[in-house]
């Protein structure tokens, strides 16, 4: 096992994506100098308990390694830094004697795509595509009639994982997934859901726009 700091966050990071964070906290400012000192690598953990700001925290026990990309001005009171996740890992024992929380980690196996329900796959791409393109109209005012989305149906959970960002504890569920079916099985029904809202806010704000036009007139 490998020891490794663990920043509990309210929020979960996957494999092979990006994570932007402002450090401000003395004790983090201080976990940021010492992985700098390193190989620039910590967890990140959805907090099971605890306060992400001010306290502690207890980590939930799988995470996933962040490796430091960028860092902005460290002597500014906030600290920008760009992370990208790398690989899940098991948590173990914690230590608590440092000013931020250090963890035994064990790093997870990926699992192989086999066995995979076809019919659960399109309805994950579905979903995903629906969302993606709801996502996309109501934040930027875009549309794409076919978002690009991950071939690999593995890589496709972890997208749509990301995608649950609002809903960590159903992000969580798709990072502890041991099967690739598992993954697209806890994801999906959350991304439906986030599909219906957005598309239901798309056409609310449709027939405001209408409402108003008419007004106008």
């Amino acid at each position: 096992m490998a020891r490794l700091p663990i920043f509990p966050l309210n929020i979960v990071l996957f494999p092979g994506y990006k994570l932007p964070l402002r450090i401000f906290e003395p004790r983090y400012r201080r976990m940021l100098d010492d992985c700098l000192a390193s190989d620039g690598r910590f967890c990140v953990a959805l907090i099971k308990e605890g306060v992400e700001v001010g306290g502690e925290a207890t980590p939930r026990e799988i995470a996933t390694v962040a490796r430091i990309e960028e860092v902005g001005d460290r002597t500014a009171e906030i600290v920008p830094v760009t992370t990208i996740g790398e690989y899940r890992v098991r948590i173990g024992e914690l230590d608590r004697t440092l000013p931020y929380l250090v963890g035994e980690v064990e790093r997870m196996v990926e699992p192989e795509t086999t066995e995979l329900d076809p019919e659960l796959e399109a309805r994950a791409r579905t979903a995903t595509t629906r969302l993606a393109r709801a996502m996309l109209m109501q934040i930027r005012g875009e549309w794409r009639a076919a978002p690009d989305l991950p071939a690999d149906p593995a890589e496709l959970g972890y997208r749509m994982g990301t995608l649950l960002a609002d809903r960590p504890t159903a992000a969580q569920r798709v990072l502890e997934a041991p099967t690739v079916s598992e993954r697209l099985r806890h994801a999906t029904p959350a991304i439906e859901a986030a599909a219906g809202r957005f598309e239901a806010a798309l056409l609310e704000r449709g027939a405001a726009d209408h409402r108003r036009g008419m007004y106008r007139n």
